[in-house]
């Protein structure tokens, strides 16, 4: 007797796997273009692209701030003596 399978379980591998297959896809051809294996390819299409998918999956780029704070000063006093 075959398993049944729950409803949409197709829908969810697709939309798992869809934009991982973009993602390996445009860093193949990112890599193939940098190493020169590929000529006339829009690095910048690519990389928004990767920038999409990576985006999609919740990974974004944080910029640093130039301004650096002073370390902030720890309260000592509270601190247990071992």
């Amino acid at each position: 007797m075959r398993p049944r399978f729950k409803n949409g379980i197709i829908k969810d591998l697709i939309a798992n796997f869809a934009p991982a297959g973009v993602l390996v896809w445009a860093l193949s051809v990112l890599t193939a273009s940098y190493f020169g294996y590929a000529s006339n390819v829009d690095a910048a299409f690519i990389s928004s692209l990767v920038t999409t998918v990576l985006a999609s999956y919740g990974i974004t780029r944080v910029q640093k701030d130039d301004k650096k704070e002073p370390p902030s000063q720890r309260d000592h006093s509270k601190d247990d003596d071992y």
